[in-house]
């Protein structure tokens, strides 16, 4: 399918508008409103490459592997599981990891805004109730801002994590040794959203795995839905690499 359905679009954009919104107001950070329409940008791409994504996965289903075209109630039944995922279990886990993303991207603001009184930022643990082993290692460490290991390892770079970042003026520690496998991002999370405003990078699989033609048909799509908004280009400006 080559067209995104305008009315599915629609409300999966609303899902993440409200999840970035949530987000940014449990932070105490006031950020500019050019940033917060730079994440509602960033939504409205991401939105996009899901409904495109699912409307792919439904219609692969149409035929059987000879080409025969399957009787209504064999596709309903064979395209069950798949909206249970896209729609349920994907879904709230992407609506909830937005939240936390949209939360810890004001806060980066905030971190970059008071740099020259509190220079440095601790990664504090997880508040989950069974928090994962991925992100212990780096509990307590205390770096400068600026330094190269923000770039590579975050607190949000894991679905649902409830790791957090504080400013503080304490002293720096060693920077963990994180080169392994284990170490690595969730694809899709391995930006920073406190600077380019994106709550999924472009190597989440709807982007990365995306149907062949589907970075044309959001550019096309977008462009007609906001006419207006000349920075819609953020499509051809870092978030898919076309």
């Amino acid at each position: 399918m080559s067209e995104i359905e305008e009315s599915l679009f629609n409300e999966t954009f609303r899902i993440f508008r409200e999840a970035s919104s949530t987000g940014i107001s449990q932070s105490a950070a006031e950020i500019p409103m050019a940033f917060k329409q730079k994440i509602d940008r960033g939504n409205a791409v991401f939105s996009a490459f899901k409904v495109h994504r699912m409307q792919n996965d439904i219609a692969s289903q149409l035929y059987e592997s000879n080409g025969v075209l399957k009787p209504f109630e064999q596709w309903k039944k064979d395209v069950h599981p798949m909206l249970d995922h896209h729609v349920r279990h994907w879904l709230r886990t992407e609506y909830d990891t937005a939240v936390i993303r949209a939360r810890q991207a004001a806060d980066w603001q905030r971190f970059e805004q008071y740099a020259d009184i509190l220079p440095n930022l601790e990664w504090m643990p997880s508040t989950s109730a069974h928090p994962g082993a991925d992100h212990k290692a780096f509990w307590g460490t205390v770096l400068p801002i600026g330094h190269p290991f923000w770039n590579s390892h975050r607190p949000g770079d894991r679905w649902n994590c409830k790791c957090s970042l504080s400013a503080t003026d304490a002293p720096p520690t060693a920077t963990p040794r994180a080169n392994g496998p284990e170490d690595r991002p969730a694809p899709g999370l391995d930006n920073n959203p406190g600077v380019d405003g994106r709550l999924f990078s472009d190597t989440h699989p709807y982007i990365a795995n995306a149907y062949e033609g589907a970075k044309e048909t959001v550019k096309s799509f977008l462009k007609d839905e906001f006419p207006d908004d000349v920075d819609i280009d953020l499509i051809n400006d870092g978030y898919t690499r076309i």
